[in-house]
């Protein structure tokens, strides 16, 4: 009896060998990570260097632990020394992936990402994983890869006759997969990373000029929610992550108990979550100048509240904005004073 299990037991551990097999390993796929919302990354475009960091990204740094997990012990390399080349290398937003088109289970491995990379999801949006990466280009096997355009072109002469020697398999990428990240990729601060789009730039119509004073005591309102960034409440396009150097646009007239006129200025209570570097949050009244001095100060994975009083243009809008990190942001609007425009 003990022998026949013994038997059994083995049996059922060599059957479970089998199951990973080199060809499957070789077909496998990275996996998707959750994406909060429904829109998708706009395609990174090309980032020069611009100056010399050789110390390995986030995101590279991530992409390669993918690949290893995915696909095996494949050698990679990210940095470079500095010079006067323009790959991404200089300033560790660039990976090479040594896989070799002459050897059939690496270029089975290589095709399998590249088609991950490139392929479109449910609504037809193209190159979805490396838009959500940040990717801005990949280089492989005598040809140049754009999420922005999903085509393949020629690269450095490498398709013509004489570039088929082996001792060119370096210069056209023929044994190794060259991926360059956008600088927001790099940092870890596309959707792959985050679960979230970066916000969308604010109003981009023509500001009127004219500023409402302040003229009466503040009316408290109980809290209502004028933006979340991580729910989406007060954006059109959905949940997003408030990225450094975007503005967004609030509106703040009408909402709870906020009349929809008659309002010089609005009190907001203000949350900067978790940033990914330190962050300051600024606060200003809409189609005006950005002030200097910020609303609150973040540090890195920190949380921190702020309440501040906002005179409010025609459009019925306060504009905020993100330095230094990436975080999410949460906006309620508690009073309000009365006036009438100037």
């Amino acid at each position: 009896m003990l022998l026949s299990r013994l038997v059994a037991v083995v049996a059922t551990l060599a059957a479970a060998v089998t199951l990973a097999t080199p060809a499957e390993a070789r077909s496998a796929t990275p996996p998707a990570r959750a994406l909060h919302g429904t829109t998708v990354d706009a395609p990174a475009t090309w980032e020069r260097e611009s100056g010399c960091d050789p110390v390995e990204k986030k995101g590279p740094k991530k992409l390669r632990r993918l690949l290893l997990r995915t696909y095996g012990p494949v050698a990679s390399n990210i940095v470079r020394s500095c010079s006067a080349s323009d790959s991404g290398h200089e300033e560790g937003r660039a990976l090479d992936w040594m896989v070799n088109v002459r050897d059939a289970a690496q270029r089975e491995k290589a095709e399998s990402f590249l088609a991950w990379l490139r392929a479109p999801d449910e609504a037809g949006n193209t190159a979805v994983m490396a838009r959500r990466l940040g990717l801005s280009y990949v280089i492989w096997n005598n040809a140049m890869w754009r999420p922005s355009t999903d085509t393949w072109t020629p690269y450095n002469k490498c398709d013509k006759r004489k570039m088929r020697a082996k001792r060119y398999d370096n210069t056209c990428h023929r044994n190794h997969i060259h991926v360059s990240f956008s600088w927001a990729g790099a940092l870890g601060r596309t959707s792959y990373f985050t679960g979230y789009v970066a916000c969308p730039e604010g109003w981009t119509s023509p500001w009127p000029p004219a500023v409402l004073p302040q003229v009466s005591d503040v009316v408290p309102v109980a809290p209502v929610r004028a933006l979340a960034t991580r729910s989406g409440a007060g954006l059109a396009t959905g949940p997003c992550k408030a990225a450094p150097g975007t503005r967004l646009d609030v509106p703040v007239l009408g909402i709870g108990g906020v009349p929809p006129s008659g309002v010089s200025s609005v009190v907001l209570r203000v949350k900067v979550v978790r940033p990914d570097a330190q962050a300051q949050l600024r606060v200003w009244t809409a189609g005006t100048l950005e002030p200097l001095e910020p609303a609150l100060v973040v540090e890195r994975k920190a949380k921190a509240v702020a309440t501040v009083t906002v005179p409010v243009g025609l459009e019925g809008l306060v504009s905020l904005e993100l330095t230094g990190g990436m975080a999410h942001v949460v906006v309620d609007a508690i009073g309000y004073t009365v006036g009438s425009a100037t």
